[in-house]
This record gives C-alpha cells, structure tokens and sequence, in this order.
C-alpha cells in the first residue's frame, strides 16, 4: 500500500499571493508596505495531506 502524499494548494488565508491580506488605509504620499502572509509564510502555497 502507498503512503498518503502531501499536496500543495493556494494559501486560503491570502489566496496564494504571499503577502498579508489586511491592508491598512494609508494617506497620500506614503509608502504601502506589505507583510508576508503569517500562514504559508510569504510563499503563497501550504501543504495539505492528500485523501
């Protein structure tokens, strides 16, 4: 019998981008910073068990 593989899916978290989902609204003039995703840890992708 074969053991279960581990697939890989888009993060749910931040839909596969890398980057953290909660932006904060900035003013005119200031720089965006994103944060990568506390989830998948910026890679955009998690590993799930198969069925």
């Amino acid at each position: 019998m074969t053991e279960p593989k581990d697939v890989e899916r888009n993060c749910p978290e931040c839909d596969g981008t890398g980057q953290d989902a909660g932006m904060k609204p900035v003013r005119l003039g200031e720089k965006i910073e994103f944060r990568p995703c506390t989830k998948c840890g910026g890679s955009g992708k998690i590993k799930e068990a198969a069925n």
